[in-house]
């Protein structure tokens, strides 16, 4: 439950700082006063959005603080989301300025706005105009209605939305296949002849430096012929040969090789080459041999090089880039002229899944209609408790076909006010009244699923008076029994029927209007209900009535 709340700067509030020690608590004042901007601090504390407008005028920056006291299933909530809470306090500040700085912390550790929303969830149920269009919208009611589910409808619940999750990503798996699949089908023909044609040259890795470096050899043939000839001759052809001089040296350092070891050392190194000018004479004649003069293949050569230099402009600077998009248009074209079998086993993952998702959806789909029986007959009797005796309260399941995360159920919630009337949409319910009660009536309902220590409700006295008002008021305080009630209203039945009463004015200081605000004792909360009931003329009646309502019809109390 709300211990404290602080707020500084929020709107025409400078100060405020509020104890509630009560389970049934009671904002009163006249209109315009700030009763709905004390709300407004609440709201900033379980992660609604905020803004500069909120900030009071004159000031740069805007502060509120809350502190709950949480129940044992509250703090195991809370541990099993990441939130470590030790004891059964919880502290949550907001700050924001001017600047668009802002801060939050719980129990003084930092937290993101989403985040705070997820703490706050299943504590603060704050009731007003916002949660009344909730209620009106049909897209919300499959969700309030599985607030009830068991665990196994819980667990079907979840299964199913895993489920749907991958069946989309098959689905977007599958498309992507298909998609190129459909690309590589009207483009068919083209890829056809690009593979041909590079098939059709049977490319060798690396083919073309080897084609390169024969035509170089084919192209220059006559000058090589020359030029080994030329070298053979000067090797080792007549008495000035470089073989003949070289034998001529050798023979000369043979016959001083024994006078010293320097002509010796000379001697082994012409000896050495001697030898390897006789090998490169050799290799030579050898070469000499190998070339010939062949017009015919050097114009075959450079027509390969040509064609091979074609499909480098189309299809990759080399022949591996070009061998490449061979492979990828022949893995293209079997998209096209065979069974896929990656897209085969995609569709066979998606049809046992889709498969099991009716599967599960229909057991849901009767857990649904079992607790919406339930769920029914409750709401009537909470209906008939706030003086809607004819009322009737009806949800409405349908079926699709179509794959949802929340399986194949649509649910409306209807009612009939009067009998004989057919059911229609809470949406068509002209009465504001009406629509008060049966929010209500549907929040007493939901407390006890959804564990709210927390109800705050903003005027839900409006358009209800009489016999009607007083039961709403009773409603609130057995509600209170177990969920802490903040009321924001302008009825003296629900004002008396709180246990504790905070009284709003506005005040002018130096040409600055401010919220006061304050609790009320026992004879002060008299005089604010009898102000209620007959406006500023108090008379001895609305005293009277005030007491009454409060039950202290047989006690003094001094006005």
């Amino acid at each position: 439950m709300l211990r404290e709340l602080r707020l500084n700067n929020l709107a025409i509030i400078k100060n405020l700082d509020l104890e509630f020690n009560e389970k049934f608590i009671a904002l009163t004042g006249e209109t315009g006063a700030g009763k709905s901007i004390i709300l407004d601090g609440i709201s900033l504390l379980i992660g609604e959005r905020s803004h500069t407008d909120m900030i009071r005028n004159g000031e740069e920056s805007l502060f509120a603080e809350g502190v709950f006291e949480l129940n044992e299933s509250q703090k195991k909530r809370l541990n099993e989301l990441g939130f470590e809470i030790e004891d059964d306090e919880l502290i949550i500040t907001r700050y924001f300025d001017r600047n668009a700085k802002s801060k939050i912390t719980v129990n003084g550790a930092r937290l993101t706005l989403s985040r705070l929303k997820e703490l706050m969830v299943n504590i603060i149920d704050l009731v007003g105009q916002h949660e009344h269009q909730f209620l009106l919208n049909d897209e919300y009611h499959l969700h309030l209605l599985d607030r009830f589910l068991d665990d196994e409808g819980r667990e079907l619940s979840k299964k199913i939305r895993e489920n749907v999750n991958e069946i989309k990503k098959l689905n977007a798996k599958i498309k992507n296949i298909e998609d190129e699949k459909a690309k590589i089908t009207e483009k068919k023909d083209i890829l056809e002849f690009q593979f041909n044609e590079i098939e059709s040259l049977e490319l060798e890795e690396n083919e073309d430096e080897e084609l390169e470096e024969e035509y170089k050899i084919l192209f220059n043939a006559g000058k090589i012929n020359e030029k080994l000839d030329e070298t053979s001759q000067l090797l080792k052809e007549g008495e000035f040969s470089i073989l003949t001089a070289l034998g001529r040296a050798r023979r000369n350092l043979e016959q001083l090789s024994d006078l010293s070891e320097s002509y010796s050392e000379l001697y082994d190194k012409i000896e050495s080459v001697l030898y390897e000018v006789e090998d490169i004479s050799y290799s030579v004649d050898n070469l000499t041999g190998d070339v010939e003069l062949d017009d015919d293949r050097l114009e075959k050569v450079v027509e390969r090089i040509n064609a091979i230099n074609k499909l480098k402009l189309k299809y990759g600077s080399t022949i591996t880039e070009i061998l490449e998009y061979r492979d990828k248009i022949e893995k293209d074209l079997s998209l096209v002229e065979f069974e896929n079998e990656e897209l085969e086993d995609l569709k066979a993952q998606k049809k046992d899944l889709v498969s099991q998702y009716f599967v599960d959806s229909e057991r849901l789909s009767e857990i649904r209609m079992e607790i919406s029986e339930s769920l029914q007959n409750t709401i009537d009797i909470q209906l008939s408790d706030l003086n809607m005796e004819n009322a009737k309260f009806k949800v409405e399941i349908t079926k699709t076909e179509e794959i949802t995360a929340h399986g194949i159920n649509n649910a409306e919630f209807l009612i009939t006010t009067n009998v004989g009337e057919t059911f229609k949409p809470l949406a068509k319910i002209a009465s504001g009244g009406e629509i008060s009660r049966i929010m209500l009536a549907l929040k007493t309902v939901f407390s006890t699923v959804d564990n709210i220590s927390v109800l705050i409700f903003d005027e839900i006295d409006t358009g209800i008076s009489g016999e009607t008002v007083r039961r709403v008021a009773e409603k609130l305080r057995e509600l209170s029994r177990n969920t802490q009630i903040i009321c924001v209203t302008h009825s003296p039945q629900i004002a008396g029927k709180a246990q504790q009463q905070f009284f709003i004015k506005k005040e002018i200081e130096n040409n600055f209007t401010e919220t006061k605000v304050r609790e009320l004792n026992t004879e002060e909360r008299v005089r604010e209900i009898a102000r209620i009931i007959s406006g500023d003329n108090i008379t001895e009646a609305s005293v009277n009535h005030a007491k009454e309502i409060m039950g202290l019809w047989d006690k003094k109390v001094l006005i």
